[in-house]
């Protein structure tokens, strides 16, 4: 990235997540096109190589036809390359029975996160400290982490040793 972008993101930590967020929005990554929603139970939707897997986060727009979905985050459930249907947060799979007939468009988008070791209560306790794209967190009961953003829509959280890394911080 060229050293004079200047970009900002909000992060929501939440138990086991981080999400981003960035112009007034959850950050998502490319729009993949929907070819197909069929009203079941569950409802399957068709998208071409979608490259979802089980436990994603997606939000669903433009379509037409069964407008139900539109505006919605869903969790996925993937069944093969090709298709899907949407779950819940408890991962219960949607009935699009009682939904309009499918007419034509839609995207579907992931939702940007990472998973964290870090439980509800102890996000209050989290100590950090950021160099440019990366932020260091600290947590007394596990191992420091390092949040990486490598690109606009990707982000990683993993471990490191302070001896490894070229900043010493929260000492």
């Amino acid at each position: 990235f060229p050293s004079h972008d200047i970009l900002s993101y909000l992060m929501e930590f939440t138990a086991s997540h981080i999400r981003f967020y960035k112009d007034d929005g959850v950050l998502t990554e490319a729009a993949k096109n929907i070819s197909g929603i069929t009203q079941a139970s569950p409802g399957v939707v068709t998208v071409t190589s979608h490259g979802f897997s089980t436990g994603d986060e997606v939000y669903v727009s433009g379509v037409v036809g069964m407008t139900q979905v539109n505006g919605i985050f869903f969790y996925i459930g993937v069944l093969d390359t090709n298709t899907f249907y949407f779950t819940d947060i408890d991962g219960n799979a949607i009935n699009t029975t009682g939904y309009s007939v499918y007419t034509s468009g839609g995207t579907v988008e992931r939702v940007v996160d990472v998973a964290s070791p870090y439980t509800a209560n102890e996000l209050k306790e989290l100590k950090f400290a950021q160099n440019a794209d990366v932020m260091y967190i600290v947590h007394k009961n596990h191992a420091p982490r390092k949040l990486t953003r490598s690109s606009p829509t990707s982000f990683s959280l993993a471990t490191f040793s302070r001896t490894s890394d070229p900043f010493t911080i929260l000492s």
